[in-house]
């Protein structure tokens, strides 16, 4: 279902006004998607489109009468309105990728033991902690962090490991340790692949279990 909304672009005295879907258009204005044809809701450049006045005089601003291309270039350099659903989403994205960062690194000070994603949804309900689209993801994580001390034990952790593995499961345990570590070093030979990673807290039990169970147990963890 489209998400109508209005982008304009001011050029000098003038106004260009175009219907776009809203998510489309900003993947678009984001650089991720190039289907202006999907994007573009009506096939014209207006001058208002609260009044239905549509544009004149279009190659002597932009170079070309093509709606297509002028829609594209209004979306890319003017302002797309947002609407309250994909605002919506987009804070519901913004929550998640904050909860998961902090939870992928959160330690019970006091036991040392990896907080649940669950109990720190819940400490945020009780901080009152806001999400802001146009705030920085770093600068809010450090906010919550804050917030979240006042009502929790929580302490950041990332631990660092070597581990040998033999050969024939190196490629399937690599997937892993690509998915849920960041690699330091990573050396083979015929027999085996070394290699040296560091793990956030809260994957760090997933990752050790996922290497022992591809190379069943055959494998040597050391701890940093």
């Amino acid at each position: 279902m489209e998400d109508r909304v209005i982008a304009r672009l001011q050029v000098k005295d003038k106004r260009f006004e175009i219907f776009v879907d809203c998510e489309k258009a900003m993947l678009i204005r984001d650089g991720k998607s190039a289907d202006i044809s999907s994007a573009l809701l009506v096939d014209r450049i207006f001058k208002d489109v609260k009044t239905g006045e549509v544009a004149g005089n279009l190659e002597s601003v932009f170079g070309t009468s093509d709606v297509k291309r002028i829609a594209m270039e209004i979306i890319k350099r003017g302002e797309v309105q947002l609407s309250s659903a994909y605002r919506d989403k987009q804070l519901s994205m913004l929550k998640n990728r904050i909860i998961e960062e902090i939870s992928s690194m959160a330690i019970d000070a006091t036991t040392n033991i990896p907080i649940p994603r669950k109990r720190i949804e819940l400490a945020l309900q009780e901080v009152h902690c806001n999400f802001d689209l146009n705030k920085p993801e770093k600068e809010q994580v450090e906010d919550i962090l804050t917030r979240l001390k006042k009502v929790l034990p929580i302490k950041l952790g990332e631990f660092s490991y070597a581990a040998d593995i033999p050969i024939q499961y190196s490629n399937e345990a690599m997937l892993y340790l690509k998915r849920l570590a960041s690699i330091k070093s990573n050396t083979r030979n015929e027999n085996a692949m070394s290699v040296n990673f560091s793990v956030k807290a809260g994957n760090e039990a997933e990752l050790l279990n996922k290497l022992k169970s591809v190379t069943h147990g055959n494998v040597t963890i050391k701890k940093l």
